[in-house]
């Protein structure tokens, strides 16, 4: 009879401990080498706030680039740093941080006023007191018939009147003392109504007289004004 021979499989608890201590030694020479320990997980980094007044949202970035933050991270947002509200600022204090804005518009009471362009003056209503003189045009009034002074003379009697007038204090009363004198002085037959020749138009007066009628203001009185009549002072009324 042939002996049995020895059995050369281990038994199954010794083939297991065996096997482990074998995997365990592969994963120290592995390790040692640097081929199997994972990388470590990098830190997160968030970007720094633009401005206080504007609220980020930083998500993990996702497998795909177009991805959006909240899909790829779950649908959680963060506020940036330093602000407490995970929601979006609305529209309207996405400024409220920023200074105002410096109005140069300047108030309505500081505007400039623009003047209304004035009406073209079309008629005049005037007093007048005349003088005649040597050299006017037909020398005789109802005051002389054959006038003798001169034009200085006339021109001197006229400067004296026109004192008189100028010194009224308040254009009523320069008015008053205007038809006064002319009615007395005056060598035109306007005198009768104190020197009022009514409203008249341009170019209906000899060129001088027109002239100095027109150019006065309300209320104004002229100063001496010669004409182939004699010499005038002109008070505007209308």
């Amino acid at each position: 009879l042939k002996a049995p021979r020895p059995s050369t499989s281990a038994p199954r608890g010794v083939r297991e401990r065996t096997s482990l201590t074998a995997c365990a030694s592969s994963t120290r020479v592995a390790c040692a080498s640097g081929m199997a320990e994972p990388d470590a997980k990098r830190p997160r980094m968030r970007a720094p706030a633009l401005a206080p007044h504007l609220t980020l949202s930083s998500a993990p970035r996702g497998p795909s680039s177009g991805a959006s933050p909240a899909a790829a991270g779950g649908g959680s947002t963060r506020p940036a740093p330093g602000l407490g509200s995970s929601k979006p600022a609305p529209a309207d204090d996405l400024f409220a941080g920023l200074p105002e804005a410096a109005s140069s518009t300047g108030s309505t009471k500081d505007a400039q006023k623009i003047p209304e362009a004035s009406r073209p003056v079309t008629h005049v209503r005037v007093l007048h007191l005349l003088k005649k003189h040597t050299r006017s045009r037909r020398p005789s009034s109802w005051r002389e018939k054959v006038i003798k002074r001169t034009l200085e003379e006339a021109t001197y009697e006229l400067k004296e009147l026109r004192k008189k007038i100028a010194a009224c204090d308040g254009k009523e009363k320069m008015r008053a003392e205007f038809e006064r004198l002319a009615r007395k002085e005056s060598d035109c037959s306007s005198a009768k109504k104190g020197g009022d020749l009514g409203k008249f138009g341009r170019g209906q007066m000899q060129p001088t007289f027109d002239e100095a009628s027109f150019a006065l203001k309300l209320d104004e009185l002229s100063g001496i004004v010669s004409s182939d009549s004699g010499v005038h002072i002109i008070l505007r009324l209308e």
